[in-house]
């Protein structure tokens, strides 16, 4: 490939104009950008430990911890210490949290409409499976980004 920008370039616009979105229709639930990712998790996932949800998300534990306490002040979720390692946490959904979900769905389908109203039904067939086969790939074992939280990792 002659530029990577012509890929990369264009699936960061996607995602921040999805971050972007979703802060916008959440703010009114008081879920901010990105914290539904932790939420979309947990409706597969509600007991999660909070270091296995960092890393299902490829966030740092700091992060994670922020966005955890947001939706927790905001009752959303609830920790409680893991009785087979006091020094971890698992997260839970609460009622307020499970409640939402309906909500989160609509607003990600909406935008998913969006982003894919030009496109055929053969085109969004298409695209769907190139974008997981895409990701599938980054899932793979031996593929470990660095940290995102950490500056000193990008020369």
């Amino acid at each position: 490939m002659e530029d990577p920008r012509e890929i990369c370039g264009p699936i960061a616009h996607i995602y921040r104009s999805h971050l972007a979105y979703m802060a916008k229709e959440l703010e009114a639930y008081r879920i901010g950008s990105g914290q539904f990712d932790f939420l979309m998790v947990l409706y597969h996932r509600d007991g999660i430990s909070q270091d296995n949800l960092a890393k299902a998300l490829k966030v740092s534990k700091a992060t994670s911890t922020r966005a955890i306490q947001s939706l927790e002040k905001e009752g959303y979720v609830y920790r409680q210490r893991d009785r087979g390692d006091l020094r971890a946490y698992k997260v839970y959904l609460t009622e307020k949290g499970k409640e939402i979900r309906v909500v989160i769905l609509e607003k990600l389908i909406s935008f998913i409409d969006t982003l894919l109203s030009d496109f055929t039904p053969e085109e969004k067939e298409i695209f769907r499976q190139l974008v997981q086969k895409a990701a599938f790939k980054l899932s793979e074992p031996g593929f470990e980004p660095s940290c995102p939280d950490r500056q000193d990792d990008v020369k």
